[in-house]
């Protein structure tokens, strides 16, 4: 089991090769490459950003300064996440963005990292929604079939996530795709029915169930073994924050307890961005470290 971090944070204030020296000082063994802000979606999207977007130069400079880096400093790519594969109501704009989660799949293969995080489709807004639940499941079902060829040329694992949706006007979460651990299970079930071997998984993001009242330990007991990687980080129960552990409202005690109970071997992620974000690129490191004591005290109290 080891500890890693989103590298946004990092990578946004201190750069690639920084940014990687900073987490690898602050005490963690690997990091959760963030590809969605290698393929940044936008609500409108041209042949213009299309060809900037899969530029294999502009890619493969980014590939090959987080090599050097991991190189140079010790570090490994635990898991890694994916741009979200659907933009609401816009056809082309997601088609442009399938084309950039599957250029994901090859640069997981260069990394050695077999667990890619791709959000289940869904829309995103509770007041205008596009999409019924049937759409949903039709759309999800259609999207993660397409995409085992993939998942098996390139040896990686699809892990789904628990999704919120929003009401931008009262600023209200709601369910949608794989918020239900039991809904979450039969995607999983059933995709890796159809892939004849396993690669399908669970990611567990501890903010989006904060965000719909969803309680930590149950579901982790919930999706047993299906649950291979997390998303960890706080928030007070009505914001994505993705503020370090222990400033919001999640029952922590509730969190260790249903992965010590289920046996949870994967690495303990956290996905906190935002938090270090807040700080001047001079605090970045003391940041970061105060985020690995929080992963390797969650690591020792799991395995008491």
């Amino acid at each position: 089991m080891k500890t890693s971090i989103s590298t946004f944070g990092a990578f946004s204030l201190l750069g690639i090769d920084e940014g990687l020296r900073a987490i690898a000082e602050a005490g963690f063994d690997a990091i959760d490459l963030g590809l969605d802000a290698l393929f940044p979606q936008k609500d409108t999207m041209d042949e213009a950003y299309e060809a900037y977007l899969l530029d294999e130069i502009r890619i493969r400079e980014t590939v090959d300064a987080v090599r050097a880096g991991l190189q140079a400093y010790g570090l490994t790519v635990g898991q890694a996440h994916a741009p979200t594969a659907y933009v609401a109501r816009k056809p082309r704009e997601t088609a442009i963005m399938r084309k950039c989660v599957e250029r994901c799949f090859a640069i997981c293969e260069e990394f050695d990292c077999r667990h890619l995080v791709i959000h289940p489709i869904c829309d995103g807004s509770a007041r205008y929604p596009s999409l019924t639940k049937e759409d949903e499941i039709r759309e999800n079902t259609a999207y993660f079939s397409s995409i085992i060829p993939l998942l098996k040329k390139h040896n990686v694992i699809c892990c789904l996530e628990n999704a919120y949706c929003l009401d931008w006007g009262t600023k209200k979460a709601y369910d949608c795709a794989c918020s239900d651990m039991a809904e979450a299970n039969r995607y999983i079930d059933g995709l890796n029915a159809l892939s004849g071997e396993k690669r399908f998984a669970f990611c567990l993001d501890t903010g989006h169930a904060l965000m719909l009242g969803t309680d930590v330990y149950s579901a982790i007991r919930a999706l047993g073994d299906r649950l291979e990687i997390l998303h960890v980080h706080d928030n007070g129960g009505y914001i994505d924050d993705h503020t370090a552990a222990f400033l919001g409202v999640c029952n922590w005690g509730r969190f260790i307890k249903g992965l010590r109970e289920a046996g949870y071997k994967g690495n303990i992620n956290m996905e906190t961005s935002s938090f270090v974000q807040l700080f001047p690129k001079e605090l970045v490191p003391a940041a970061l470290k105060l985020l690995a004591a929080e992963a390797n005290y969650f690591r020792s109290k799991i395995r008491e």
